[in-house]
């Protein structure tokens, strides 16, 4: 099945009319205003909407997880074990080895509904048993699981389900937006608990009656929106099929030419990679591999345990009473600074925001590394912190992106699990070190001089995939330097 030699029975006078009335609305200014895409490509969000609220869920551990979880009552027990800290990540590699297995193999619902299951059970565990550290350990290995279980198929598919108008803003907001949405939501409650409100529920409580939220919320969306990718279904050799996902994923959900123009896009796609062999996709995929994997690695960097030693210890004396509204600025700023660039992914592009968020993140890391080792626990320092964090969010948003155009469809899921796995391995690695005040000016000289370097690679090698096809993208982020802006 090649797509380009199979036809589809169409009628030659209806398909004329077809194609006079898809030219006069697109010429039409609606057409072209943005808010009128979303409306007609909303099914696309709504069929990610499940694997977003787990990642929302996510995000909320992965801070939990980090330490910023001030009012925990397990945050003196965080610190001292192991095993508390860590049982996320685990879990979330093990749900990602699974998963390269099911993707593209599986359909997607059965995977969104048990995800979603696992993140309302989680929930339920951090409501009912909130003083039972056993019953925290094994939500977090819930939700870890489910995490890692949605991201590899949701990654690979997101780019396929959507058009290349809005594949950017969909793969950054499903994935980013997500994750830093739930990191703010925990800072926010933390923040709260911390202000000494007449309460009557504990902060793990607060975190169990929001995951119960989303598990529920996505268990709903993955019953009734999810629709699988037109991808998958031709690998599956159904073309009828892919022609109803298709129209399913736009509104209004009819049979247009504009349908078959994707399908007849999405068949050279499948019948393009199915001429490669196994060590042609790898050969293909290396050079990507290695692109997206110092992206994301330094996604990862900023936001580890150490990330919230610097932030304790330089808002701790600067308000001994109540030094939890710190954690609110940081948390919104990093998530602002990912909205800011969120939704230009397909006008502004991927690498500009990329290599400037970048570059401006790496020199207010080296200024905060040098101003903590010099003068700790300054207003000044805590500002380049919060500078860090929104730069973060900025540099970091593209990374999605990249992530679901850069692989041959083949070796797709194992390549996207690795930088999954590389970067939980980061995180990983810094659960178990407590570090001093120099360990901590040293990390962020390390991680600033990390992000200087990309950035300067970045300008010749980082490509922009804006406006273009996943085929086209990948040949673009495959090639070692690109010039375009």
């Amino acid at each position: 099945m090649t797509g380009d030699k199979t036809g589809t029975p169409r009628g030659s006078f209806q398909q004329e009319q077809e194609q006079e009335q898809e030219q006069k609305r697109k010429q039409s200014p609606e057409h072209h205003s943005w808010l009128s895409r979303c409306r007609k490509n909303k099914p696309q969000w709504n069929a990610l909407g499940a694997g977003s609220l787990i990642f929302v869920s996510g995000g909320m551990s992965l801070a939990w997880g980090a330490g910023f979880a001030a009012q925990s009552m397990h945050m003196e027990l965080l610190t001292l074990t192991l095993h508390m800290q860590i049982c996320w990540y685990g879990a979330a590699l093990l749900g990602a080895a699974l998963s390269v297995i099911l993707t593209h193999r599986t359909p997607l619902r059965p995977v969104y509904v048990f995800s979603s299951c696992l993140v309302l059970i989680c929930g339920v565990l951090f409501l009912t048993l909130p003083e039972r550290p056993n019953a925290i350990i094994a939500a977090r290995y819930l939700d870890g699981f489910a995490n890692g279980l949605v991201f590899v198929p949701t990654m690979t598919t997101v780019g396929e389900l959507s058009v290349c108008k809005m594949r950017g803003v969909l793969a950054a907001a499903v994935e980013q937006l997500s994750y830093n949405f739930g990191i703010f939501i925990l800072l926010f409650y933390t923040a709260i608990w911390q202000s000494g409100w007449n309460v009557t529920i504990v902060a793990d409580q607060v975190h169990g009656l929001l995951s119960i939220i989303y598990g529920v919320v996505a268990l709903a969306l993955a019953l009734t929106c999810c629709i699988e990718s037109p991808v998958y279904l031709l690998l599956r050799r159904n073309e009828q099929a892919a022609v109803d996902a298709l129209r399913h994923l736009q509104r209004p959900s009819v049979v247009t030419s504009e349908t078959f123009l994707l399908l007849d896009e999405h068949k050279r796609y499948v019948a393009a990679n199915r001429d490669l062999n196994w060590s042609q996709s790898i050969q293909r995929g290396l050079v990507p591999l290695l692109k997206v994997a110092a992206h994301r690695s330094q996604y990862a960097l900023s936001m580890t345990p150490i990330i919230w030693s610097a932030l304790f210890e330089t808002a701790v004396e600067l308000t001994p009473e109540f030094h939890t509204w710190p954690y609110v600025v940081f948390g919104t700023l990093r998530l602002s600074g990912c909205i800011s660039v969120v939704f230009l992914m397909d006008s502004g592009g991927r690498k500009k925001p990329s290599l400037f968020g970048t570059f401006a993140g790496g020199v207010f890391a080296i200024a905060f590394g040098t101003l903590f080792q010099r003068l700790p626990r300054m207003i000044a320092a805590l500002s380049l912190l919060f500078c860090f964090q929104f730069f973060a969010g900025v540099a970091y948003a593209a990374s999605a992106v990249y992530l679901t155009e850069a692989f041959p469809l083949a070796v797709k899921p194992y390549f996207i699990a690795l930088v999954y796995a590389l970067e939980l391995m980061i995180r990983l690695g810094f659960c178990s070190y407590t570090p001093t005040h120099p360990d901590i000016s040293l990390y962020f000289y390390i991680s600033g001089g990390i992000s200087l370097t990309f950035f300067l690679l970045g300008i010749f090698c980082l490509p922009e995939t804006r406006l273009t096809t996943l085929a086209k993208s990948h040949f673009k982020i495959r090639k070692w330097f690109n010039d375009d802006f």
